[in-house]
C-alpha cells in the first residue's frame, strides 16, 4: 500500500506598517477582520479598484469657497479672520475623526488665531476687515466632504470671529505652538498636524 503524503506550503508577503494599517482601516469600514477581507476579495464579493492618488485632492482654497458659498446661502457674514477660523476647525475636526488632513495646507499660531498666510493676505487684499462678498458656484466637493464641511458651518457660523478667537486661542494646539511667547507678541510658529489629532480626537471620543 503506497501512503500519500499531503504537503501544503505556505506563502508568507511582508508589507510595511502603513500598508496594512490602511488594509485594517478599509476592513473596519465594511466591519470586517483583515481575513474576512481578504476572503471576500478572494472569492469575488469585493472588488478592489484603482484610484489615482489625486483624484480627491483637496485644498485650503476648496474648503475656502465652500464656507463662503454656504454663507451666501443662509445670509451669514464672514470676515477674512472667520474665514481662517472656520478652516482651522474644518482641519482640525477632519484629522480628529479620520486621522488624516482635509487638505494640504499649514496653520501658523498668530496673535488672534491660527492663520494660512497666503489665503488670508489674498482675501484681505480684497476686503479687508469687511465680509467677503466673493460671488462663486457651488464647489464641487465629494459628497463626504460637503456634508462634513456643511456640519462645521452648523456648529460655528453662530460665532463672530472674536468669539471663534476665544474658544481656539484656549485649546491646547494652538497654545503649545506658540509656547511660551507672550499673547500679544507675533509668532509664526507651525501648529502641528499631530497636536491637532491628539487634542480633537480626544474631544470626539470624550462625547
Amino acid at each position: 500500500m503506497t501512503q500519500t503524503t499531503s504537503i501544503t506550503t505556505e506563502y508568507q508577503i511582508n508589507v510595511s506598517s502603513p500598508v496594512w494599517q490602511k488594509v485594517e482601516q478599509i476592513a473596519g469600514e465594511f466591519n470586517l477582520s483583515v481575513n474576512e477581507l481578504l476572503e471576500q476579495i478572494g472569492e469575488g464579493k469585493l472588488k478592489i479598484v484603482a484610484v489615482p492618488s489625486n483624484s480627491e485632492q483637496i485644498s485650503d482654497q476648496d474648503i475656502a469657497n465652500a464656507f463662503i458659498w454656504l454663507a451666501a446661502q443662509t445670509n451669514v457674514e464672514i470676515n477674512v479672520y472667520k474665514l481662517q477660523k472656520l478652516l482651522y476647525y474644518a482641519q482640525a475636526w477632519y484629522l480628529g475623526v479620520y486621522g488624516k488632513p482635509l487638505f494640504n495646507a499649514d496653520f501658523q499660531a498668530w496673535i488672534h488665531g491660527p492663520v494660512i498666510p497666503d489665503l488670508l493676505e489674498k482675501y484681505q487684499c480684497q476686503f479687508s476687515w469687511e465680509p467677503i462678498t466673493e460671488k462663486i458656484e457651488q464647489p464641487k466637493l465629494p459628497q463626504k466632504i460637503g456634508q462634513f464641511i456643511e456640519e462645521v458651518a452648523e456648529a460655528y457660523f453662530e460665532y463672530d470671529d472674536e468669539t471663534l478667537e476665544r474658544m481656539i486661542c484656549s485649546e491646547m494646539p494652538w497654545l503649545e505652538a506658540r509656547g511660551d511667547v507672550p499673547r500679544e507678541e507675533s509668532c509664526h510658529a507651525i501648529i502641528s498636524q499631530e497636536s491637532m489629532i491628539k487634542y480633537y480626537s480626544g474631544r470626539v471620543f470624550s462625547k
